[in-house]
């Protein structure tokens, strides 16, 4: 062996620790990069499956509030028949006489 053979392996078998160390290390990140890769693109269509699919079961069992249902209802109520009985004068009980079965009216006052 020549004598550059002989310092170029001396100095390979010093430093060979150290590139054994960074081929390791390369390794591991490049393991630790395809994992989020890959996990990213599992991870995330099925996440947002599941998101969906949650938020879907979520509506089907939704409950309502009273107060939620009573606005809901005023609100509709307003939109839709409100219209009907507007020029309608409507009788209260103090001045509403009632008819008995027989067709005679008695007063509500009685």
């Amino acid at each position: 062996m020549s004598q550059a053979k002989v310092d170029k392996h001396k100095k390979e078998k010093k430093n060979r620790a150290k590139e054994i160390r960074k081929q390791k290390l390369k390794t591991a990140l490049w393991v630790v990069v395809l994992s989020v890769g890959l996990g990213a693109l599992v991870g995330i269509p099925l996440g947002r499956g599941i998101y969906k699919y949650q938020k879907r079961k979520a509506e089907q069992n939704k409950t309502v509030s009273s107060l939620q249902y009573n606005t809901w209802f005023d609100n509709m109520w307003a939109e839709e028949y409100s219209d009907l009985y507007a020029g309608m004068d409507f009788v209260g009980a103090d001045d509403a006489s009632a008819t008995d079965a027989d067709g005679s009216t008695t007063d509500a006052a009685e």
